[in-house]
């Protein structure tokens, strides 16, 4: 019984997750209102084809195989050889500011700096005239390929409010990321089954948003960041064409076809594109 109740928790808690910003109190937080609201507006015009593509671009995004395990390990250990469990007002922090706890199963571009990832479920804006951009709602037990960014100090701190966030430690550039675009920056290869887990338990649908992908997008996401840089030359070598070329043959899976043809529709290369002939 005790299972089930927690289940259910576990379902309900994704709806109440939030997109509280602080208020402002003097000039010091408009730089990051402004970033904000030029990347919330990106992100009402976009889509996860063209999230996914700027993310291989942008270096300070990374992109790789996470998982919010079912059964989540008690113990993990930080670079710094401490336990992020048993550090002062983690379980308190992770209730308060919505965070939840990814294990990295698999890096595709980049590496975190820890073994796993806090990432803070934010609700989008509302933007008039604006399409509805996707919310990232995961549920336990489920399994994603994530475009994640990185955050600043300043970003947390209007997020989050300065005193609340700064008494945490392991609250840092470390271990806080943010789903790149919300909804656009997720792909889904396992959504979660609570029926294997519970009989009884009801079946948890799906977001009509979500974009589920099979296991072979990893390997796709791998052989498009191994040439991602040569679409990016303005004059590639002739073994770098034939790199792009035997990639874009190579790709199996639709989404990941979609999303390195925009990465060569947007270079200056249309003329050595694969695609355009």
């Amino acid at each position: 019984m005790k299972k089930y109740i927690a289940l259910s928790m576990l379902l309900i808690t994704p709806i109440l997750l939030f997109g509280k910003e602080k208020p402002t109190k003097n000039g010091s937080q408009e730089p990051v209102l402004a970033w904000i609201i030029k990347e919330d507006d990106v992100a009402a015009r976009s889509n996860y084809v063209e999230t996914f593509a700027d993310a291989f671009r942008d270096p300070n995004i990374l992109i790789g195989v996470f998982e919010w395990p079912a059964e989540a390990p008690h113990r993990t250990i930080l670079s710094s050889g401490e336990i992020l469990e048993d550090m002062l007002g983690y379980s308190e922090a992770m209730n308060r500011f919505d965070l939840i706890k990814f294990n990295c199963i698999k890096t595709i571009k980049g590496k975190p700096p820890e073994p796993v990832v806090l990432v803070p479920v934010l609700l989008p804006p509302m933007l008039e005239a604006r399409p509805r951009i996707p919310s990232f709602v995961p549920l336990l037990g489920s399994k994603w390929v994530l475009a994640l960014q990185k955050t600043s100090k300043e970003y947390r701190i209007y997020r989050f409010g300065g005193e609340e966030i700064e008494k945490y430690r392991f609250i840092n550039d470390r271990t806080i990321f943010r789903v790149f675009r919300y909804g656009h920056g997720a792909l889904c290869l396992k959504w979660a089954d609570y029926k294997k887990m519970v009989p009884k338990f009801p079946e948890s649908p799906e977001p009509s948003h979500l974009v589920k992908v099979p296991e072979g997008i990893v390997d796709d996401f791998e052989a498009i960041q191994r040439v991602v840089t040569y679409t990016q030359k303005e004059n590639m070598e002739p073994h770098e064409l034939a790199a792009i070329t035997r990639c874009s043959k190579a790709l199996k899976t639709d989404v990941a076809k979609s999303i390195f043809a925009k990465l060569l529709a947007d270079s200056s290369h249309k003329g050595h594109d694969p695609n355009h002939r």
